[in-house]
Parts: C-alpha cells; sequence; structure tokens
C-alpha cells in the first residue's frame, strides 16, 4: 500500500511539472516579439507535440528566429 502512495505523488509531481512546463512556454511565445505568424506556428508545435514542443522552445525557439 505504501507503494502506491509514492508512485501516485510520483505521478502527480510529475503532471504539475508536466503542466508548468507548458504554461511558461505558451507564456513566452505570447509575450515574444516574434510575428504573429511564427507565434501561431510555436503554439501549433507546443500544443501538438506536448512534451517535445516545450522543449524545443526552451532550447531553440527563445533566441531564434527559427520559423
Amino acid at each position: 500500500m505504501d507503494d502506491l502512495w509514492g508512485w501516485t505523488i510520483i505521478m502527480i509531481l510529475a503532471m504539475v511539472a508536466y503542466f508548468t512546463l507548458i504554461v511558461l512556454a505558451l507564456l513566452q511565445v505570447f509575450r515574444s516579439t516574434m510575428p504573429t505568424n511564427t507565434k501561431l506556428l510555436w503554439l501549433i508545435v507546443i500544443l501538438i507535440a506536448p512534451f517535445l514542443g516545450p522543449l524545443i522552445w526552451f532550447a531553440v525557439g527563445r533566441n531564434s528566429a527559427l520559423l
């Protein structure tokens, strides 16, 4: 039974981290000075590829005009 609580806590923390990652990426996209079309493409990437999209945004999207 104790093992179940451990996994439950890990899953809750993972979900909170996941949603925080997406929200932070979306906020940065909307606050950026990129053209609207580029913002829309990043929005689609972040929402279609839920885990990789925000990671790609933080790795290359913030500092370059990739799209």
